[in-house]
């Protein structure tokens, strides 16, 4: 197996494995920030790490830059999907009382905020298809969105392609730093 990906697994498995203690442990459960900053810090690790094993195996001066750049995604790409389709599963499967919640508030704020009939108003201006609806039908059709946009489904769908530009990105960063400033002995 290559090192690289060896590398993604181990750290896919270690931010899973954290997503589960914090969800045991009932820490971020609210909260996506701190456990979306690990999952980052995580990402980047594998492809530092993943790249770094690769260039020990085939020797630190050898390749392009645009190899350099592949075998830090495979190290990405790995991770990605292991994490976006665990975080799929564990929003639809596992603690799908996030996903709920997170439905009930913003409902609950548009609830509120229909009962100014200046916000209705504003609504049929800036929607031709609410011209025509009743304040509750208005309100049903905004839930049915509100609730396909925070599906865990949709959440698959922009992890995949939010992790893989970001992995993409970190490879190409990781590879600049490596060839201009770690390596560049290695590199003349």
């Amino acid at each position: 197996m290559r090192p690289a990906l060896k590398a993604a697994l181990l750290f896919a498995a270690t931010w899973i494995i954290l997503k589960l203690l914090f969800f045991a442990l009932d820490v971020f459960q609210g909260d996506i920030f701190v456990p979306g900053l690990l999952n980052n810090l995580l990402l980047l690790s594998a492809i530092a790490l993943g790249l770094f094993l690769e260039k020990k195996k085939e020797g630190f001066g050898q390749g392009t830059a645009l190899s350099d750049i592949k075998q830090g995604m495979i190290a990405g790409a790995p991770y990605t999907l292991i994490v976006s389709v665990f975080m799929f599963f564990f929003y639809s499967d596992i603690n799908p009382d996030f996903v709920d919640n997170r439905i009930e508030e913003r409902m609950d704020l548009i609830y509120n905020e229909m009962q100014r009939e200046s916000y209705v108003d504003s609504l049929k201006i800036q929607n031709q298809d609410f011209k025509v609806l009743q304040k509750e039908e208005i309100y049903r059709s905004i839930k049915k969105d509100t609730e396909s946009a925070l599906s865990a489904k949709s959440l698959l769908v922009f992890s995949l392609l939010g992790l893989l530009v970001l992995s993409l990105t970190y490879a190409i960063f990781i590879t600049i730093i490596f060839r201009k400033i770690l390596l560049r002995d290695y590199y003349k």
